[in-house]
């Protein structure tokens, strides 16, 4: 599988418009800012977590767009992720009376998990570019921008766990009433899936051939 560094400002645009318009939508339906931004970066990671294994149970994905869509969208899609995660963080901080200490202090192992999560995130952005793929080399750049995404989930993961079902909102408990709560849980399960899927693929393709998809 090809790696694509190469940040395009079309495709940052098409990113940029496209989670502002998510984030419209969230807060028209009545959703609170602090709680739509903390939605958009998740749906952003959603689509990072969806497209390595899609295009390996699915080659034909890349066949049919002639290039190397939709991998070619994972670093603008991971940039704007990690920026819409630091504007979460800031509204956290900011609806405490910017108390970072205090807050940080009282903080629940999922709300650090998903702090560290941030910082990892603002790491992998600054380095999914070109210069740091030459930098690093290709073995290590993968394994480093991978493994970071992998942890990055899991921990963004237990946190929207915790948040929508553990403390809830309001009189929402669980089962959850509120919509977005349910679509955290399926695209969870749908990640799983597909990795799932795609890893019980390369396994089978190997036993058949004795050898490994290129680029794996």
């Amino acid at each position: 599988m090809k790696m694509d560094t190469t940040n395009r400002v079309s495709r940052h645009l098409v990113v940029a418009i496209g989670s502002l318009a998510v984030a419209l939508l969230l807060w028209a339906v009545g959703y609170e800012v602090q709680r739509v931004v903390a939605a958009v970066p998740y749906f952003l990671l959603f689509l990072v977590m969806i497209i390595g294994p899609s295009v390996r149970i699915w080659p034909s994905i890349m066949k049919w767009a002639k290039g190397p869509f939709p991998v070619s969208w994972r670093a603008e899609l991971g940039i704007w992720f990690a920026i819409w995660s630091v504007a979460h963080v800031l509204f956290v901080f900011g609806a405490r009376d910017w108390d970072v200490v205090g807050y940080l202090v009282d903080m629940s192992p999922w709300a650090f998990g998903a702090l560290v999560a941030t910082i990892i995130a603002v790491v992998l952005a600054c380095t999914s570019n070109t210069p740091a793929l030459r930098f690093m080399g290709p073995k290590a750049w993968k394994w480093h921008q991978s493994h970071g995404t992998y942890v990055i989930f899991w921990l963004a993961a237990v946190h929207v766990y915790d948040r929508a079902y553990l403390r809830p909102y309001g009189d929402v408990g669980f089962p959850s009433a509120d919509p977005v709560h349910w679509v955290y849980l399926i695209t969870i399960a749908i990640v799983v899936l597909l990795h799932l899927t795609a890893f019980v693929k390369i396994v089978a393709d190997y036993r058949e051939t004795g050898e490994y998809p290129a680029g794996l």
